[in-house]
């Protein structure tokens, strides 16, 4: 049913969704990092994060294996060529050139402002959960080339730290559900709705990364497989009884 005017969707209600898109889909298990994995897993999940910036993942992960087999997936390795060089080895993301600039600036902010990976990634000692996540958060926003939905992928993938990465599958996801009053104030895809947004899956799931990592996982799924930008397969969605749009698409009584 629609959201009431001012109100957000509940835990129950997001408990409901997340449960329907897990038996739709199954368990996605990405990047799932574990506390044995060492900086150069990390690392590569940042630079993942970076390079599917405006792309498919398929992009980013072949400019990674381009990267590894020029055994250049060390922030020392990418600062040692030259910026050509890694717009090159990265061109499969596109925007390459650009890209290129991003990891560079990343590895040297890694090297020359905290002195290694681990030190930009751990949370400032003595600080709760949520203000340590924040703290890491707030140090990715502050490199140049990174935007909420990068920091976030970062934040939560490789510092395994409680956020939500909102993204144009979630975006839509909470559109065509109605899980979070509009506000004719604020752009569809500016910081002010990003954060709104980030703040309703994190407030009504918790600090669970595992969670938070599987129903980002989930959304996208879903957004690739049924909840498409055009041609909805609204037939097929596990979530038509829960979704306006959904059953208006259909003809069928909001």
């Amino acid at each position: 049913m629609p959201l009431r005017p001012g109100r957000r969707a509940s835990r129950r209600t997001l408990d409901a969704v997340y449960t329907a898109l897990l038996g739709e889909y199954g368990p996605q298990q990405w990047w799932p990092a574990g506390s044995a994995d060492g900086p150069s897993r990390r690392l590569e999940i940042c630079l993942g994060a970076i390079l599917t910036q405006n792309t498919a993942w398929r992009g980013a992960a072949a400019s990674l294996e381009r990267l590894r087999a020029a055994g250049a997936l060390s922030p020392a390795a990418i600062l040692a060529l030259p910026e050509p060089v890694v717009g090159d080895l990265v061109r499969p993301s596109g925007h390459f050139n650009v890209k290129a600039r991003k990891l560079r600036e990343f590895c040297r902010v890694v090297l020359e402002e905290y002195g290694d990976l681990d030190a930009l990634l751990e949370p400032p000692p003595g600080s709760s959960r949520a203000r340590g996540t924040e703290a890491v958060r707030a140090r990715l926003l502050a490199i140049w080339g990174i935007g909420p939905e990068t920091a976030d992928a970062i934040v939560l993938y490789a510092a395994r730290l409680p956020t939500f990465v909102v993204d144009t599958y979630s975006r839509r996801l909470v559109e065509r559900l109605e899980l979070l009053p509009a506000d004719p104030g604020e752009a569809a895809g500016g910081r002010r709705r990003y954060e709104r947004e980030r703040r309703l899956f994190l407030d009504r799931v918790g600090g669970d990364v595992p969670r938070l990592n599987e129903w980002h996982a989930l959304i996208v799924r879903h957004g690739q497989r049924r909840c498409r930008r055009r041609d909805p397969a609204c037939g097929e969605c596990p979530l038509l009884g829960r979704c306006p749009r959904g059953r208006r698409e259909l003809g069928l009584t909001a």
